[in-house]
């Protein structure tokens, strides 16, 4: 599958996504938003099946809607709302009882997420999976293959040293240079420092 890298802020991307014949707008709204919406219809009870008409619903959605949209900043909670919307009808249509917290969610016991705090999760999730991988495609594999080993699958930095053919400092540089990026991009993307967001 091409990577459609991404070379816009949130901001340009959203304001793109009103021309409908931007079809790499589209695409990389596609790429970012749909497995995050399955993700989360899953997590509110949805079988895999379901969710994905979900997301397409919302993509269409989306697509009818976003010239009408202007608060940029609210995006978030606008995508959320339609979401959420298209779940509940999936429910009325199936006549089944539309429950703030699914059984899935409640044998989740130890994390006790409600909805938002669900949507949260995969929203963040999302986004990081995307700036990781537009990364990826930036620099060379060995200082990839050393951030994902040291920062995380926790190896330890002289084993990775060792299995890349690195020093332990060219590791720790390699960790420190792709979490930096990320960041940027995050930035960029949301809005937000990462480092706010994980505080």
């Amino acid at each position: 599958m091409m990577c459609i890298l991404m070379d816009e802020t949130r901001t340009t991307l959203l304001l793109r996504l009103k021309d409908a014949d931007d079809q790499t707008a589209w695409r990389t709204f596609d790429r970012l938003y749909r497995p995050m919406i399955v993700g989360y219809a899953c997590s509110r009870g949805l079988d895999p099946n379901d969710a994905e008409d979900v997301a397409q619903e919302c993509v269409q959605a989306v697509l009818a809607k976003i010239g009408e949209y202007e608060h940029l900043a609210s995006f978030k909670t606008w995508l959320r709302s339609i979401t959420e919307k298209k779940i509940c009808d999936l429910f009325r249509l199936r006549k089944r009882h539309v429950r703030a917290e699914t059984s899935i969610l409640a044998a989740r016991v130890d994390e006790q997420l409600t909805p938002p705090e669900e949507w949260e999760r995969h929203w963040w999730a999302a986004h990081l999976r995307h700036c990781a991988e537009a990364v990826r495609h930036e620099i060379s594999d060995t200082t990839y293959a050393a951030f994902v080993a040291y920062a995380i699958e926790e190896q330890p930095a002289d084993a990775v040293a060792v299995k890349l053919g690195m020093t332990r400092s060219q590791v720790y540089v390699a960790k420190h240079r792709v979490l930096d990026r990320i960041r940027d991009l995050m930035l960029d993307l949301t809005g937000c420092d990462l480092r706010e967001v994980a505080a």
